[in-house]
């Protein structure tokens, strides 16, 4: 399937089969590079992921948050189990509050995992929750060593660049309920608010409904990037925006309401994969943006230490095993 360069609204939508089949690798790395200097989000199409396992992952998700309020409280966002189970309940985070804001809190519930994060024992129903899980992650994991590849020849890197830093790299896997609702928002409630995401790239699964996700734009405007059938929106997170001195952005980012008047078909679910370097990989710029406009604007800090810092700011501490 064909797709043009760019949307109309501003959002390359970036063709990866010219990568896979290397017939014009430089041609996405341009498009790539364009994209994070000058929006941060960008959409990749053409990218090999199994269409089938996207379907059954949406579906066993769904069927999840589908259960009573009182069975999915048995499942509490921290735990002993190494590569656990995590669920935060409806109204138990606020994203905003990473950036400082003090909304109330987000109108939507989460299951959170990761191989290297803390949970609890995996739910028994929906049948297949927990290998649908982990046969997601594992298919994300190929994707993303290929776009580690064209986002390090893009920074005028080796392509194996970034490697020996996402060795037992602290990925995972979130998937969000935007339920509808019956009842008005507070005051500066949204169903996310504003954030940045803090590792290295976001690849987000989501679904054309009323009430969906908006991008800041570097003046300020709130744009709404398209909903393309085999697509995935892809972003860049804090600790890539700090390997670059901020020449890449990490963009704000925020999933509204519906129209007030809107109930019917307003529910939404969106999956993201959050790709993260390991706990140890050091986080400082990177010898190809030395010396390019302001000084060097963080001291390095290792991936581990800064996602603690962020993670807690949101809904108390995750604990992960380095």
């Amino acid at each position: 399937m064909a797709f043009a360069a760019r949307s109309m609204t501003g959002f390359e939508v970036i063709d990866l089969s010219s990568w896979f089949n290397h017939t014009d690798e430089e041609f996405v790395v341009r498009q790539v590079r364009e994209a994070c200097s000058h929006m941060g989000f960008f959409l990749i199409a053409n990218h090999r992921f199994d269409e089938s396992l996207i379907e059954r992952m949406s579906n066993k998700c769904r069927a999840f948050f589908d259960l009573a309020d009182a069975t999915k409280r048995r499942y509490p966002a921290q735990g002993p189990i190494v590569g656990g189970f995590e669920y935060i309940a409806f109204e138990k985070e606020n994203l905003s509050a990473t950036l400082g804001y003090s909304n109330p809190p987000d109108r939507k519930e989460v299951m959170d995992f990761g191989p290297g994060f803390n949970g609890v024992q995996w739910p028994s129903e929906p049948v297949g929750l927990k290998q649908t899980w982990h046969e997601y992650f594992r298919e994300m994991e190929i994707l993303c060593r290929a776009l580690r590849s064209i986002l390090a020849r893009a920074a005028g890197l080796d392509d194996w660049y970034f490697e020996d830093k996402f060795q037992s790299h602290l990925s995972s896997i979130r998937t969000v309920n935007y339920p509808a609702l019956d009842s008005p928002p507070l005051p500066g409630q949204l169903r996310a608010g504003a954030h940045t995401d803090y590792g290295f790239l976001t690849v987000l699964l989501t679904e054309d409904r009323p009430g969906g996700l908006e991008v800041q734009t570097p003046s300020g405007d709130w744009l709404t990037p398209p909903s393309a059938p085999g697509t995935f929106i892809v972003n860049l997170g804090d600790c890539l925006a700090r390997w670059t001195n901020n020449l890449w952005l990490s963009t704000p980012h925020r999933v509204v309401n519906p129209p007030r008047n809107q109930v019917n078909g307003t529910r939404r679910q969106s999956i993201a994969f959050f790709h993260n370097p390991a706990a140890e990989a050091v986080i400082d710029t990177l010898p190809t943006f030395r010396n390019q406009g302001d000084k060097e604007l963080y001291t390095p800090v290792t991936y581990g230490d800064y996602a603690m810092i962020r993670q807690g700011q949101a809904s108390g501490n995750r604990s992960f095993t380095s």
